[in-house]
């Protein structure tokens, strides 16, 4: 008998067992060993969580799940950004969406762009994570108002935001 429980992450297959909280492929289903060292970026796996500082001493070698996404490029948000306003206003934009980056990696720095598209009339954004492509769209749509219109994939754990003025 299958059934969800309400208001948890996770549900219950099987009468019984649980399912596994993130079905997050990038992230690892039983952890990792307490000092593991990204060899793509240099961040550092501590208390269960990645996180820029440096420990002394390292247990392994491992890509986090950033640069995994990077290396696989498959990101796990995309932000466009479009209209007539973005031409006079395109570098406070970048600007606006650079800041809020470094702000979100200094708790959680697997959130990272991957990628930033200045194409004719359009400026595309990848991410390493989906709530780090709501941000950028939310930060935009506060200080330069327009229409933001998010798009969820749940399946495959990625969000498309667009942004027009």
């Amino acid at each position: 008998m299958a059934r969800v429980s309400k208001g948890n992450r996770s549900g219950v297959e099987e009468k019984g067992l649980r399912t596994v909280r993130s079905l997050d492929v990038y992230l690892p289903k039983r952890g990792l060993p307490e000092g593991a060292f990204c060899k793509g970026c240099g961040i550092t796996y501590h208390n269960k969580r990645w996180q820029a500082e440096t420990v002394k001493e390292h247990s392994c070698e491992v890509l986090c799940p950033a640069c995994q996404r990077m290396e696989d490029h498959n990101p796990g948000g995309v932000v466009t950004f479009s209209g007539p306003y973005l031409a006079s206003h395109k570098e406070e934009i970048l600007n606006g969406i650079r800041q809020q980056e470094a702000k979100s990696r200094e708790k959680n720095p697997i959130g990272r762009i991957m990628e930033i598209k200045d194409e004719e009339g359009q400026i595309t954004v990848t991410t390493t994570e989906d709530k780090l492509a709501q941000k950028l769209g939310r930060e935009v749509f506060r200080s330069q108002k327009g229409v933001l219109h998010y798009q969820w994939s749940h399946d495959q754990h990625m969000v498309r935001v667009e942004w027009m003025r």
